[in-house]
């Protein structure tokens, strides 16, 4: 094993402990990303990709303008990677008993008798089309997630390598006027502080690029008045606050890196304090993405 390697599954293991140490989320669902993480880090460097043209993308003054480099159903992946990723993601979800299995087993059902095609939801996902989710979503109501789970994982490993990749295009000093990703123009899921400036960066829900963001606006709706604009901590989970916006009634959690001394993983981050969701939702407030696992 490289010393990245070793790197990478000693801060796995931390961030997973500081996920259980929390008591919240189910000892299936903590395994099941303990088994699937390094499975997509993996992938992610041996994903093959073909970029667009340059003049597929948008004009430097577009992007100044707000637009993304691309929109999402546009963005480079490794389809072939993705389709291969499929049965081995739905194995490790029937590994965790339970609904998950038999939610495992009812898509693989699916996709082996062509009810499914594996292409077409796909491309519903990079589509941003609900539909098929939704409907899924009711038909496993013990595994909810499953579908979003299967095709987030299968395609996120291609498109964090595509968004590494196409962050070279981006324009030098690109205003942080919005809050969508200035790549896919999708949104954030969590948002950082980093650097003793507490400059706030953004980590997208879809591509995982992660870009500047104005230090006091809605990361959802742009909102900048202070007085539509709160926050909360709770003393449990220091260098951890909750951003919600009255205008749009969403919430972000924010996670202040000036205050801890520690590397991060987004995506097990935001496991690590889900009892903020709950209480934010609790007082009304919604968010608009999943996490960076689909559910």
């Amino acid at each position: 094993m490289h010393t990245d390697d070793n790197a990478f599954t000693q801060l796995l293991e931390a961030k997973l402990a500081l996920v259980r140490s929390q008591e919240i989320l189910p000892e299936e669902l903590i395994a099941l990303v303990a088994r699937v993480a390094p499975l997509l880090r993996q992938a992610q460097a041996e994903a093959v990709l073909v970029l667009p043209a340059p003049e597929a993308c948008a004009s430097p003054e577009a992007m100044f303008a707000g637009a993304p480099l691309l929109l999402r159903q546009h963005f480079p992946f490794d389809l072939k990677q993705a389709l291969a990723l499929m049965p081995a993601l739905l194995d490790q979800l029937a590994a965790s008993g339970g609904e998950a299995e038999n939610g495992a087993k009812a898509l693989r059902q699916a996709l082996e008798s062509g009810e499914l095609d594996p292409e077409s939801a796909l491309r519903a996902f990079l589509d941003g089309d609900d539909t098929l989710f939704a409907a899924w979503r009711t038909r496993l109501p013990g595994s909810p997630r499953a579908l979003d789970f299967l095709l987030t994982s299968a395609l996120s490993p291609s498109l964090c390598a595509a968004a590494k990749q196409l962050a070279a295009r981006l324009p030098e000093n690109l205003p942080h006027e919005h809050g969508h990703c200035p790549l896919c123009g999708s949104l954030p899921f969590l948002s950082l502080l980093r650097d003793k400036e507490g400059k706030r960066f953004g980590a997208c829900s879809f591509c995982g690029h992660e870009y500047r963001l104005r230090r006091i606006a809605c990361a959802y709706c742009d909102e900048s008045d202070q007085d539509k604009l709160k926050l909360f901590r709770v003393a449990e989970y220091p260098g951890v606050r909750v951003d919600v916006c009255e205008t749009c009634n969403m919430y972000i959690k924010t996670l202040d890196f000036r205050e801890m001394d520690q590397p991060y993983l987004p995506a097990l981050d935001d496991m690590a304090c889900v009892a903020l969701d709950v209480l934010a939702q609790q007082q009304g407030y919604k968010r608009p993405t999943l996490s960076a696992w689909g559910f």
